[in-house]
């Protein structure tokens, strides 16, 4: 989030810039001879390429920022899909040892049975 936030103040500071230069410009347009507007543009340039590569650094952490959240996710998932298999392979088990317990009673009921029959 703070990143996000700076690079929005960034973007705002640079569109700032880029209003007052405007209103520089048309004054330097109206008021010939007042001022050294070259001066002022060679100063607005050089801040605004500072602001420029100020956001590109600040845009390549957030890529950053998502790229390790992509992966923590993907990460993530990964555990879950393994916990689930894992729990499924135990209940099965469970359910294989059930059957076969649930088997031998049967088994033994018949055989009981049969053995009271005869």
């Amino acid at each position: 989030m703070e990143k996000l936030t700076k690079e929005e103040e960034i973007i705002k500071n640079i569109q700032l810039l880029d209003k007052k230069f405007a209103e520089e410009k048309e004054f330097a347009t109206n008021n010939p001879g007042v001022g050294d507007f070259g001066a002022y543009t060679k100063r607005y340039l050089k801040i605004r390429q500072e602001q420029e590569d100020y956001l590109q650094k600040v845009r390549q952490e957030i890529e950053t920022i998502r790229d390790k959240m992509s992966d923590m996710f993907k990460e993530q998932k990964t555990f879950e899909i393994v916990d689930e298999n894992r729990k499924k392979h135990e209940r099965f088990e469970q359910e294989q040892k059930d059957q076969k317990m649930l088997d031998e009673i049967g088994t033994n009921a018949y055989i009981k049975n049969h053995e009271a029959t005869s």
